[in-house]
């Protein structure tokens, strides 16, 4: 919440959200509790597993590389990572 708001943005307005890749009933649970639509969400773990810190540019490199219509110039993204003891880390890039 704080980001999208430091941002003058809501969740709805997002073109793609990639998060930690720690698991995918994680990344699930996570999907369905902020109701953001399966084609807006990357959920990469299945193919790499959890990559711990390199997890956000791995990710956001192979939705590029899938060609995700999401993923494109001028379009926002929400990128976020989670960790051991509720760290959290969060910014929005425009490609």
């Amino acid at each position: 919440e704080k980001t999208l708001a430091k941002n003058n943005t809501t969740l709805e307005e997002l073109d793609y959200v990639i998060l930690h890749q720690a698991n995918k009933l994680v990344l699930e649970s996570l999907r369905l509790k902020l109701e953001i639509p399966e084609e807006k969400y990357c959920i990469d773990v299945e193919d790499i597993g959890n990559t711990v810190s390199s997890t956000l540019p791995i990710a956001l490199k192979r939705s590029m590389e899938k060609g995700i219509p999401q993923i494109k110039k001028g379009n926002k993204i929400l990128i976020a990572g989670f960790g051991v003891g509720y760290s959290l880390g969060a910014t929005i890039i425009t490609i």
